[in-house]
């Protein structure tokens, strides 16, 4: 007696043989793609493919998988061929891409901390830094969250503006902000927040006093907001005041041979190249000299710490007291 299971056991034997596509001689049948065919034409199908059944072992086919619509040969083909269903990656993916996020945002958290200032003043005089570089109008990123232009905002919106005005504040800095600026136990007062950054541009109420002295802000030089402890500093004044005694002794011009590495003329090099001018002139060898230096005259440019040798080579001809030119 010949069933249904021992039919597809012989047909499965047949298309794993001759590696046939099955599905697409069907869908041919199958017009309106409601994966049914009739029985004559899932037999012609079946001929097409050469694939030999007899007529006890289509009549067993029949049984199976047909009803009133037809033949649903979706269903046929699932069972004699079927496939392993793709494991779900979005959610790995996901999964993958916030852990990674969070690991980023972390780190950029830890770096930032690292150089968080610790006083109101100075966060104050960082961002005044910032906007002066970069031209920041920080008016616009506040104006949005006050709907009744009342001068004030949620202090949720106030850090939410000054992260989206890009001044790369850490949660402490910004929470120095809304106590310095806060008018009441859930609002800030941005305006005044605002006038007081504005100020490195010009003075509120100018046109009332024009014979009032303006003093233009200046920022502070990168390299001099560097603090040495004691035992850098004194050994900072000893290396310098060496290098001042060489270079009046021999009138030795120091820019020319920095400004072989400074490609972009932007008044830096890294501390390897920095090490090699001196190596060359044989002024330094000590390792705690090169430190101190380093310490004394690193600038950040790019996220990467560098050495303002600009400043460095002022600083020596001052002490000296040698023209830059001479």
């Amino acid at each position: 007696r010949v069933t249904g299971e021992n039919a597809l056991n012989r047909l499965r034997g047949q298309i794993a043989q001759r590696r046939i596509m099955t599905k697409p001689c069907f869908n041919d049948f199958d017009r309106h793609n409601c994966g049914y065919v009739s029985r004559n034409q899932f037999a012609q199908g079946l001929s097409y493919l050469g694939l030999e059944c007899t007529e006890a072992e289509i009549k067993a086919i029949n049984a199976l998988y047909g009803d009133c619509k037809g033949i649903n040969y979706h269903k046929f083909f699932k069972d004699m061929d079927p496939v392993q269903p793709e494991p779900q990656k979005y959610q790995r993916n996901l999964s993958e891409m916030v852990r990674y996020i969070k690991f980023r945002e972390t780190g950029t958290e830890r770096l930032l901390n690292r150089d968080a200032c610790k006083t109101v003043e100075a966060v104050i005089d960082k961002i005044k830094e910032t906007v002066m570089k970069r031209r920041i109008r920080l008016l616009e990123f506040f104006k949005d969250y006050d709907k009744l232009k009342a001068g004030r905002i949620k202090k949720s919106n106030f850090k939410r503006a000054l992260d989206l005005s890009g001044l790369n504040l850490t949660t402490d800095e910004a929470e120095l902000l809304c106590t310095r600026y806060q008018s009441d136990q859930d609002n800030v007062f941005y305006h005044h927040f605002n006038d007081e950054i504005e100020s490195i541009f010009t003075v509120k109420g100018l046109e009332k006093s024009p014979t009032k002295q303006v003093v233009q802000y200046k920022i502070m030089p990168e390299w001099l907001k560097n603090n040495l402890s004691k035992p850098i500093q004194e050994v900072y004044n000893s290396a310098m005041e060496h290098l001042a005694r060489f270079v009046k002794t021999r009138r030795m011009q120091l820019y020319p041979m920095f400004e072989d590495y400074d490609k972009c003329k932007n008044g830096t090099v890294t501390y390897s190249q920095f090490r090699r001018v001196l190596s060359i002139l044989s002024l330094i060898a000590d390792e705690v000299e090169f430190h101190a230096l380093e310490k004394q005259y690193k600038v950040n440019v790019g996220g990467m710490n560098v050495f303002n040798y600009l400043a460095f080579c002022d600083d020596v001809y001052e002490l000296a007291k040698l023209n830059k030119l001479d």
